[in-house]
């Protein structure tokens, strides 16, 4: 892959949150009379590929963060959750009966939740689910209150189906008396995984891409806004398939028979994916969040870095210098500012530039990006039948991981019979 003009290397191992940073004041400096080169807290800022993947900011796996106003304000507007305690699972009916016994090492954890992988057989059919554990109820929340935030995620999440969404299958209890999302597995890891391991094709890339963007068409058609769309939320299956995932941060913009749009209010998501909007504090759409937010995500796919650390001009100059670029008066540098101009393909561009628009008034919707002829020319793997790329990375963890549970069931099926 070519370089870009901002960024650094992937770090964090999977499966291992960090808590969000707060950026320090970069430096800009010039270089040999060309744009200004920028240094971060975490090195400098350069043409070069080796130097690029050592400095700047770092693409490293991060938890979901909710101000205090987000959770407030955006439960003001419930949506499907006012209908929430008619929908959940069975509590009474334990976990393990109806999916299988949960593994005690977790696959994935989040700021609210830790997510195990349960898997059930009998004689003729094995299934495999993903357990999200929510947190236990804190000492300052009823218990009604702590109710309607899991069952506000597991409504919007249940009524969503579609080949790029993580499907999700029930709501309920372990023996433990801990509430747990019952989902589809994605063997396949998330993207995260993917991009820091590297070697992705760019056929790959904007395989990847289209799919991010199909999954958040239709979420958008279901009047459903995700506003935490980053690489570690999306996960492959088997055959390379993308799906987006974890709805915590989601919010019902518009209910089925309403033609109003409501406005989202609240910080919320991960600072390097967050749109410059959120931090105002003022009412934003969340649909356009999550094209910023895809915008970066496809940077991120492309280099293996962040273009910056958060969208904030006064705190982060590689953002400020992008925000200046993009207002400037002449055309050929705000149409294709610094940031973006080494992506590649070259069609590609000038819709990442309007993605990635700061003003919100003017940066597409999800159907001008579904409607754009790059977009339109995308191969998707796994919509043909002799695709010119495979996901190479996601097919091999997949099978590594299924490989080893089967000689989990294996070993467990073994013992049962000397026990017989």
């Amino acid at each position: 892959m070519s370089a870009g003009t901002s960024g650094g290397k992937i770090t964090g191992g999977p499966g291992k949150p960090q808590p969000e940073s707060t950026p320090t004041s970069p430096v800009v400096s010039t270089r040999n009379g060309k744009p200004a080169s920028v240094h971060s807290d975490s090195g400098s800022h350069k043409f070069n590929l080796k130097d690029l993947l050592a400095n700047g900011p770092k693409l490293a796996r991060r938890s979901s963060q909710k101000s205090a106003s987000s959770r407030k304000s955006d439960s003001d507007f419930e949506g499907p959750a006012g209908v929430a305690k008619s929908t959940a699972g069975d509590s009474a009916t334990s976990l393990s009966k109806k999916y299988g016994v949960c593994q005690k090492v977790a696959i994935g954890k989040g700021a609210t939740s830790v997510v195990r992988l349960a898997h059930k057989w009998d004689r003729t059919e094995e299934k495999l689910y993903a357990v999200k554990e929510f947190r236990k109820r804190r000492k300052n929340e009823t218990e009604k209150q702590y109710i309607k935030k899991l069952t506000a995620e597991f409504c919007i999440s249940s009524t969503l189906h579609h080949p790029n969404i993580v499907e999700t299958v029930d709501l309920v209890q372990d023996e433990g008396q801990h509430w747990c999302e019952v989902m589809e597995f994605c063997p396949g890891g998330d993207l995260y995984a993917a991009i820091k391991k590297g070697g992705m094709s760019e056929s790959e890339v904007e395989c990847c891409f289209k799919q991010i963007l199909n999954g958040v068409g239709y979420l958008h058609s279901q009047g459903v806004a995700h506003r935490d769309i980053k690489p570690e939320n999306l996960f492959f299956d088997t055959k390379g398939q993308l799906k987006i995932g974890d709805y915590g941060a989601s919010t019902v913009y518009r209910l089925p028979w309403e033609a109003t749009i409501h406005m989202s209010t609240g910080l919320c998501g991960s600072e390097p994916y967050i749109a410059p909007e959120q931090f105002l504090g003022k009412p934003y759409d969340a649909r356009l969040v999550d094209i910023w937010a895809c915008g970066v995500v496809y940077y991120c796919l492309h280099f293996q870095e962040l273009p910056w650390r958060a969208a904030q001009p006064q705190t982060d100059t590689l953002y400020a210098a992008y925000a200046t670029a993009c207002a400037n008066s002449n055309t050929s540098i705000s149409a294709c500012p610094p940031t973006i101009n080494n992506l590649s393909p070259r069609a590609c561009r000038p819709l990442i530039r309007k993605m990635l628009e700061p003003d919100p008034n003017h940066r597409a919707c999800i159907e001008d990006c579904l409607a754009h002829s790059w977009i339109k020319s995308i191969e998707v793997c796994h919509d043909v039948p002799n695709p010119h790329h495979v996901h190479s990375s996601a097919r091999a963890l997949a099978h590594s991981q299924l490989r080893d549970i089967e000689r989990v069931r294996s070993v467990s099926f073994n013992y049962l019979g000397d026990r017989n």
